[in-house]
């Protein structure tokens, strides 16, 4: 077990929860995360790209969702290797590319523009993700699909500064 007590490279947090548009929440129950729950504490180790962060999550659950986290710094010989871990973590869950952000926001607009025009979920499908098994494995195909509708709808009803903020 790995433990911010016995390691300066893990970093000790607290959960709360996130706001509006926070680009920076951490979704233990989605993320490549290993996890052990001790008596007290959660202790994550996270692995991305062949870079690995160990957090002890000291108040609060990283694995019920989306949440902000609160790192714990202590002014001591140790300070410096805590902060190069928090960088780490933070380059390894970054948000999305730019340009991968924005052909989401344009896959989700013309997904809601097909279905407006009376495409069904699989046409949408194959015209936005090509030809494929439908629904997919564990239905994921039309799931993909479901959501990119919705976001899309979403934008569509948000007004233009939506779909200019992607």
């Amino acid at each position: 077990m790995w433990s911010a007590v016995a390691d300066p490279r893990v970093v000790a947090a607290r959960t709360g929860r996130i706001g509006p548009g926070d680009a920076h929440a951490f979704d233990g129950a989605v993320a490549a995360v290993r996890a052990l729950r001790g008596h007290v504490h959660e202790h994550l180790l996270i692995e991305r790209n062949g870079v690995v962060t160990r957090l002890d999550i000291i108040e609060g659950s990283a694995l019920a969702g989306p949440v902000s986290l609160h790192f714990d710094l202590v002014n001591d010989a140790h300070l410096e290797t805590r902060i190069d871990a928090i960088r780490a973590f933070m380059a390894m869950t970054g948000a999305p590319h730019p340009r991968l952000q924005l052909a989401r926001c344009l896959h989700a607009l013309h997904a809601a523009d097909a279905r407006e025009t009376g495409a069904s979920l699989r046409e949408v499908a194959d015209l936005i993700l090509g030809p494929g098994h439908w629904p997919g494995g564990g239905e994921h195909r039309k799931s993909c699909v479901r959501r990119m509708v919705a976001t899309g709808e979403r934008m569509v009803r948000a007004g233009p500064r939506a779909v200019l903020e992607c």
